[in-house]
C-alpha cells in the first residue's frame, strides 16, 4: 500500500504539464467527481481478476470488450510498461465512465498524447446485442474495462488512498473508476 506522501507526489505531477491540467478540467466538466494523474507502476494487475469475469459475470465471452476478447493479464502487464502516465477518473455510473474515458482519450490525442488509450468500467453497453464472433462496429467508442484486462481496480484505488468498497446493499454509494493511459 502506498502512503499519502506517494499519492501527493503522484497527483502533484499534474501541474508539470499544462496539457495535464486541460485533461483534468475536461474530465471534471464531463462529470467526473475526481481525476488524478498517476504513474502506471501503482496500477495493480493480477491473474485472478479475469477469473472473476469468467466465473462471475454473465457477459463473459458475449462482448468484444470482455474476456477472452480483451487483452489478457500478461498482455496488459506488458502494455502498461509502454506508458509513463495515466489519468484515473472517479465517478458513480459505469455507462457514464465509458463515455468520459473515450472523450478524454480523444482530447488527450488532440493534445499530442498520440498513444492515449482508455479503459472503462464494467461490460460495454453500446450495442443492444454484441456480435462477439464478428468485428466490433463501434471501435471508436468501445473500450475494455480495467478488470477485463486483469487490473485489480480495488487494489489500485486503495494504493492511492481513494474511496472504494464492495457493495453490501443496493443503496450503497457506487464508486466507479476509469483509466486513460498516456505517454
Amino acid at each position: 500500500m502506498h502512503s499519502n506522501t506517494t499519492f501527493t507526489a503522484i497527483a502533484h505531477r499534474q501541474h508539470s504539464d499544462e496539457r495535464h491540467n486541460v485533461l483534468i478540467k475536461e474530465a471534471l466538466s464531463l462529470g467526473c467527481e475526481q481525476a488524478f494523474f498517476i504513474h502506471p507502476e501503482v496500477i495493480s494487475i493480477a491473474r485472478w481478476v479475469q477469473l472473476k469475469c469468467k466465473y462471475g459475470c454473465s457477459e463473459y465471452n458475449k462482448k468484444l470488450t470482455c474476456p477472452p476478447h480483451s487483452p489478457a493479464y500478461d498482455e496488459m502487464k506488458e502494455i502498461l510498461k509502454e506508458y509513463s502516465n495515466a489519468l484515473l477518473l472517479h465517478g458513480h455510473l459505469s455507462w457514464q465512465m465509458r463515455y468520459m474515458i473515450t472523450k478524454i482519450e480523444e482530447k488527450a490525442f488532440s493534445l499530442g498524447f498520440y498513444k492515449a488509450f482508455g479503459l472503462g468500467a464494467g461490460p460495454c453497453q453500446l450495442c443492444e446485442q454484441c456480435d462477439a464472433v464478428s468485428t466490433c462496429i463501434r471501435t471508436e467508442e468501445a473500450r475494455p474495462s480495467m478488470e477485463a484486462c486483469g487490473i485489480d481496480v480495488y487494489q489500485t484505488v486503495r494504493n492511492l488512498n481513494l474511496k472504494i468498497e464492495t457493495l453490501t446493499s443496493k443503496t450503497d454509494e457506487v464508486n466507479i473508476y476509469g483509466l486513460v493511459l498516456l505517454e
